[in-house]
């Protein structure tokens, strides 16, 4: 088998330094025919004439040939037949290598030897030059180099005089040495070849034993995701005769075994559940269909559920009052705060829990902290692992199965949130999900939570608020609450839009930013609601933006524009001109 490979990959090595030397060719067939055109143009002046014609055709027509050969094969290589590859290179580096054995013939001077050793040089040039192209594949480098090599090196030895002696061997040496750096060159690539196709091949079993691996957890994961109707029912039955049982044990030693049957009958099905949710966010069973909806009802949901638990451990829990709606999966995001407050209840002894809402960069940060054991830093990368537990080594049961947290990483995951956590050994620990496309009550599909517009406002100045910033929308809605105005806050133009259509009104009077999220700016709300209601409704830009271009467009609109901070009464002399023209 072995053996069967080596053949493999020395066929594989093969084809690829045909096809490198092949690929070469275009750049040696130019080099060729400008060096010849130089070398002739150089010796015009004492070699014939019809002597440089005849050696200029020569390299020309065998330039076209190999041209031709190249141009016809170009698109025809295939490793299977290497064949015409290999009589192309060879046949042609010996045509090429005899004409410039011609060359050094004929363009030799007998009586000048500057001109001898000028053309030694040239074709010392020639042959270095092209020697390391050549080192690819052997049997071209010996078609070549050797026939522009050897004529003129015995032409030397025939003069016979020291002088041509000493050219003739420095020739021979010459030659020597570039073979045997080149065999060593040519034997390294073959090396680096082989190491690469290994290497590709390593990578190809890697990557076939993944997708077998990958497709035996899916299948396994298919298997219990679908299986889970059939293996729960046996599991019911047993906890209904369970039941059966601890309504009819009376017998205090009867008692103790019913408790102890209801116990692990309770941690099977726990760990039943835990398996089969990971088998089916493993499967790609769970789907997931975010939804808009408010957070504050899914924290009075779990506090019903968890705030009796943790008094009987002594535990208080700390809830928000969040007025912020996100968009997620419901019941999943409130399956990873289930895990969270369970695991923060099983590991905390005294001290206090806390769940926080945390508004930054329109995203919504739900965090969960407790005072418990903490977890050491170099556990806090496996805390994601299936039946991974922290102080559990003999696999208490009441200590919880090590599931929770492996079904957080992949629900979360599964709902595009990211997760974190920060804890320190003795201190407690701070689990968080950080949940994108944050909303406001204010952009929730109710018309009394979209607005502040209050019934007796209806009647007076009604302000549309564009600004991409939260606190600022919430601190200018209040001010102008308390000034008795209608409001309408929006983070883009779309919404405002979206609230006009719930209020049927049109604003008396518009407040924006003129930088406002996704390239939109105030100057595109404004024409956006001029063209709306055909008319145009007043306008401020409230900016805190230096930009020079940005400023001059603020101006050749025409609007009044007041820069970061705006003091109140400038705010309130603004309104009271626009009410007056009411």
């Amino acid at each position: 088998m072995e053996e069967a490979i080596d053949d493999n990959m020395r066929e594989q090595i093969h084809a690829e330094q045909i096809k490198l030397m092949h690929s070469s060719i275009p750049v040696l067939l130019f080099i060729n025919l400008i060096i010849g055109m130089a070398i002739s143009y150089g010796f015009s002046d004492i070699v014939p004439f019809y002597t440089i014609v005849l050696c200029l055709g020569l390299l020309v027509t065998m330039v076209l040939v190999r041209a031709l050969f190249f141009l016809h094969y170009k698109n025809k290589f295939r490793s299977q037949n290497l064949r015409p590859f290999k009589l192309s290179i060879i046949v042609g580096s010996a045509f090429a290598g005899a004409i410039w054995g011609t060359i050094g013939i004929l363009y030799f001077p007998l009586e000048n030897q500057t001109y001898q050793f000028f053309l030694l040089m040239s074709l010392f040039a020639m042959t270095g030059g092209s020697a390391f192209t050549y080192s690819l594949y052997l049997p071209g480098y010996f078609a070549y180099v050797p026939s522009i090599l050897l004529p003129i090196t015995i032409q030397f030895f025939l003069f016979g005089d020291k002088l041509h002696n000493t050219l003739g061997i420095v020739s021979a040496v010459f030659l020597i040495v570039l073979t045997a750096f080149n065999i060593k060159i040519n034997k390294n690539f073959k090396t680096s070849l082989g190491l690469r196709f290994e290497n590709n091949l390593l990578v190809e079993q890697l990557k076939e034993q993944k997708e077998e691996a990958e497709r035996a957890d899916k299948a396994k994961s298919k298997f219990l995701a679908a299986a889970s109707h059939d293996l729960r029912q046996p599991l019911y039955s047993l906890s209904l005769f369970t039941s059966v049982l601890d309504e009819s044990a009376k017998d205090p030693k009867t008692r103790k075994i019913v408790d102890q049957i209801n116990l692990s009958v309770d941690a099977l099905k726990s760990l039943f559940d835990a398996l089969l949710d990971i088998s089916k966010l493993d499967a790609g069973a769970v789907e997931a269909k975010p939804i808009i909806f408010p957070v504050q009802a899914m924290f009075d949901k779990l506090a019903n559920a968890f705030d009796l638990q943790a008094a009987e451990k002594n535990l208080f829990i700390k809830w928000p009052i969040s007025t912020y709606s996100v968009k997620s999966e419901p019941d999943l995001l409130e399956q990873i705060l289930r895990n969270y407050l369970e695991n923060a209840i099983r590991y905390t002894d005294s001290g206090e829990i806390t769940v926080k809402c945390v508004v930054k960069d329109d995203n919504l940060t739900i965090s969960i902290s407790d005072t418990g054991i903490g977890i050491p830093p170099e556990e806090l990368q496996d805390i994601y692992i299936e039946f991974h537990q922290l102080n559990n080594t003999h696999r208490d049961r009441k200590k919880g199965l090590g599931l929770g947290l492996a079904i957080v990483d992949r629900t979360a995951k599964l709902l595009g949130h990211t997760i974190d956590v920060e804890s320190e050994v003795g201190i407690g620990s701070t689990f968080s999900i950080n949940i994108q496309h944050i909303k406001s009550n204010s952009d929730s599909q109710k018309p009394a939570l979209n607005m502040s517009v209050n019934s007796e406002a209806e009647s007076s100045l009604l302000i549309a608020i564009v600004d991409d910033e939260e606190s600022i929308r919430e601190g200018m809605s209040q001010l102008l609450k308390i000034w008795n105005c209608g409001v309408i806050v929006a983070a883009s133009g779309e919404e405002l839009f979206a609230q006009l259509e719930l209020v049927k009104r049109k604003p008396d009077m518009l407040i924006t930013d003129f930088r406002l999220a996704n390239e939109m700016t105030g100057a595109d709300v404004i024409t956006m609601l001029n063209t709306k209601f055909d008319e145009s409704i007043p306008v401020l830009i409230i900016t805190g933006d230096t930009d020079q271009k940005r400023l001059e467009k603020m101006n050749t609109g025409k609007w009044q524009v007041l820069h970061k901070p705006v003091p109140a009464a400038k705010l309130r002399a603004f309104i009271r001109s626009i009410q007056s023209n009411v």
